[in-house]
């Protein structure tokens, strides 16, 4: 199929007023009487055929032609390669792998013919990574899975992500469909999304035996958190994760086990775990309050049970710092930007200072606001407990806690609370300090900015009042050295927040009150963070994307401005510059990890501060560590190679100022020799079959590992469609052949004519 165009030089206009005036030409020249009817029909002839090439160049045609083209495809084949592949297919006598490797050698001819077919049969294998399983060509199986921990997720987008560029026919998915990454860079259901967008099929081919069959007889506790952080007499929830399999409608004791600094272990809370199923996933939440301040060993432990056959995942260790006096903050965030609380929520839990935090999102939709506001119940309790150090309102509307005539006792506790010392910070954001109707309230007069009485803001469908924010971006500049806006030692504090990436936007402060204090502000002098005094310190702060600081790379800046507004908010922001800290953000490891850690003295570095580490192993040697200083804190690393028995390990901290020594910390963790990949030995086809039916409409299936021929000979049978039309586009004077052509036809037209009209005695 042909379709002509044309794409003119001048406007047609000009063209027709050009064309008229060529043609009148032909009319010009010699007397043609002096020659004969046939000359002059041959001269008039060539001219017209000049003006019509002419005229063939402005107009420039071209022409569309569609033609078929046969494309490639390619068929992608994931198999697990992690050490669950080692345990039972469906019977004792071959292993998942051994099974995977039989698949493949019934189906070598199957996909034989499909490479004859033009569809090329892709495989990679995959643990926490995805990696090529052909070498020069051929597909080169490993003897023994040995890959970390299964992640499904992953490893399909990142295949599918591969070959977006090509024509994706279907992804085989080999696995028992148990994922053990604790992070996963992508979600298995994320996964299979991508694939229904794409309209491509997922063939889950189920390894392994069912949890329920009742050849499989387990429990395990399956998550708990690392390290937990509390201060004293304050009440802590471990939540762990409990699997049983095979313990239908039997009592499961689940303990909590407390070790002291002298090794004494006792169980301080036990809970039942009846499983009503074959198979029972459930988390298991259980309470301790610490009566002193120190360093503990916490345990979760499902008591063993008749028939176990693998024990060693029966318990979960964990850590526990118990502060003297640490800070308590309640954050109650409402419709502000999900990144921010995030953020702020992981600088704050990663603070090496013992601070807990209770978070609250409080929902501002229609049904919200018009069956629950204003809020009451716990939110009043929390305002009201005494134990709480700082109070966040992070885009918390006005009318979600107050109501002058039906609910004032919000706002009655959180001013009390302020009058005796707790710290009470407001963050910016659509229905923070005017547009939330805060000036209405009593937390006007305690609040450091002026508020408008006409700046409020309407919730949706009402239009977004511009005129309260300042939209755009703003480079934000310390007004002078203050404990909050010291984000580095080694440069001076505007340069250091010149690095900073901007903001992007703010609430607009319409003033601010006499006594309080400018923090930081934008280039053009709008004021940002603002302090004040009211009984308790206080900040009004505009902005509600810091969050942008950690994606651009200045996560420790970042986590190092809010931990120094919490200390200062909580009047702790001198009391700990000689306290020697360590923090290690994770506390249970497998053997031979690489682990890093931070440590240093106080909020602030003196030039003279020196610390030095050591790594005391589970046989009592002792191994020095490297540190490398990095601003106010010191970096270190633990080799692999160090790590390489599993035990109780301790990194020691010493500091030093002018040579003396001013205080150690310590930090335990403990290497586990448990291979989570075969802890757990049933497979889940229920997880499989939940991603192949994601995809059913485009033909997505579960199948077993003898069904995978009956795909393929689908496949070959049912060939896809492998042709696309390409478009063969030509336009007059764009290749080099055509103008020259042109170009001489014109030339030898205008020659012939000048040639006759010269033999002819017409010039």
């Amino acid at each position: 199929m042909s379709a002509w165009t044309i794409q003119p030089i001048l406007p047609l206009s000009v063209m027709i007023i050009v064309i008229i005036a060529m043609l009148g030409l032909l009319l010009v020249g010699p007397a043609f009487s002096k020659i004969t009817r046939v000359r002059k029909l041959k001269l008039t002839l060539i001219r017209l055929a000049i003006v019509l090439l002419a005229l063939t160049a402005m107009l420039r045609p071209g022409c569309i032609q569609h033609t078929e083209q046969s494309q490639s495809a390619v068929l992608l084949a994931l198999l697990d390669t992690s050490r669950s592949m080692q345990l039972p297919h469906e019977a004792d006598d071959q292993t998942r792998w051994q099974a995977v490797v039989e698949m493949l050698d019934q189906n070598k001819d199957r996909i034989e013919q499909l490479k004859e077919q033009q569809v090329e049969v892709r495989f990679y294998g995959f643990d926490n990574q995805i990696q090529p399983l052909e070498k020069e060509g051929r597909l080169a199986l490993p003897g023994s899975p040995g890959g970390a921990e299964t992640d499904i997720g992953s490893a399909v987008y990142k295949a599918s992500q591969d070959v977006r560029d090509e024509r994706l026919l279907g992804v085989l998915l080999a696995s028992d469909g148990v994922q053990n990454a604790v992070d996963p860079e992508v979600e298995i259901t994320q996964a299979a999304s991508t694939l229904d967008d794409l309209q491509v099929p997922l063939y889950s081919i189920v390894l392994g035996l069912r949890g329920d069959t009742g050849q499989v007889a387990d429990i395990a506790v399956t998550t708990l958190a690392e390290q937990h952080r509390i201060a004293v007499k304050n009440e802590l929830m471990v939540n762990a994760t409990v699997v049983a399999r095979g313990f239908a409608n039997q009592d499961i004791p689940v303990q909590l086990l407390v070790t002291d600094s002298d090794g004494n272990e006792k169980v301080v809370d036990t809970q039942i775990f009846q499983p009503s199923e074959p198979y029972e996933q459930r988390q298991v939440s259980l309470s301790y309050v610490p009566a002193e301040a120190g360093e503990f060993r916490l345990r979760v432990r499902a008591v063993p049970q008749s028939g176990e056959v693998a024990l060693r995942n029966n318990d979960l260790p964990s850590f526990l710092t118990v502060y003297e006096g640490g800070v308590r903050i309640l954050y109650l965030s409402g419709n502000n930007s999900w990144w921010e609380q995030r953020e702020l929520r992981n600088a704050l839990r990663r603070a090496a200072q013992g601070f807990e935090l209770v978070y609250i999102p409080i929902q501002n939709d229609k049904q919200s606001r018009q069956n629950n506001w204003p809020l009451g119940g716990q939110i009043t309790e929390y305002l009201r407990d005494p134990n709480f150090d700082v109070i966040i309102l992070g885009d918390v509307d006005a009318q979600a806690l107050f109501d002058p005539e039906i609910q004032t006792e919000n706002m009655k506790a959180l001013t009390e609370a302020v009058d005796r010392g707790t710290g009470l910070m407001m963050l910016g954001g659509y229905h923070s300090f005017d547009p939330g109707k805060y000036y209405y309230t009593p937390l006007a007069d305690i609040l450091p900015i002026e508020m408008d009485p006409n700046a409020i803001q309407e919730f949706p469908p009402a239009p977004l009042r511009k005129d309260l924010h300042l939209d755009r971006e703003l480079q934000l500049v310390p007004t002078r050295n203050h404990f909050i806006t010291t984000l580095s030692n080694d440069q001076d504090s505007v340069q250091s927040w010149k690095d900073m990436p901007p903001l992007k936007g703010a609430n607009r402060f319409f003033g601010v009150k006499d006594q309080a204090e400018i923090l930081l502000e934008t280039e053009s002098g709008r004021p940002i963070l603002v302090s004040g005094r009211m009984g308790g310190r206080v900040l009004a702060f505009a902005g509600d994307s810091t969050w942008r600081w950690v994606f651009k790379g200045k996560r420790d800046e970042h986590n190092a401005f809010w931990r120094q507004i919490i200390l200062w908010l909580a009047a702790k922001d001198g009391i700990e510059n000689d306290t020697v800290w360590i923090d290690l953000p994770q506390r249970r490891f497998q053997p031979n990890a690489f682990i890093e850690f931070t440590a240093g003295i106080g909020n602030q570095r003196d030039e003279t501060d020196q610390l030095s580490a050591n790594l005391i192993k589970p046989d009592k040697s002792v191994l020095p560590l490297a540190l490398s200083p990095e601003g106010k804190f010191d970096r270190g690393e633990l080799e692999r190679e160090t790590l390489a028995d599993s035990g109780d390990y301790t990194i020691e901290i010493t500091g030093t100022r002018d040579g003396v020594e001013i205080g150690k910390a310590i930090a335990d963790f403990i290497i586990i020799d448990r291979d989570k990949e075969k802890a757990i030995s049933a497979a889940d086809p229920e997880q499989m079959q939940r991603l192949a039916s994601q995809t059913e409409e485009h033909g997505g299936k579960a199948i077993s590992p003898a069904e995978l021929s009956v795909v393929l000979d689908e496949i070959i049978a049912n060939p896809k469609e492998m042709k696309i039309e390409v478009p063969l586009k030509w336009r007059l004077g764009e290749s080099l052949p055509d103008a020259l052509a042109y170009l001489i036809l014109f030339a030898g037209l205008l020659s012939l004519e000048w040639f006759l009209r010269k033999k002819w005695g017409l010039v």
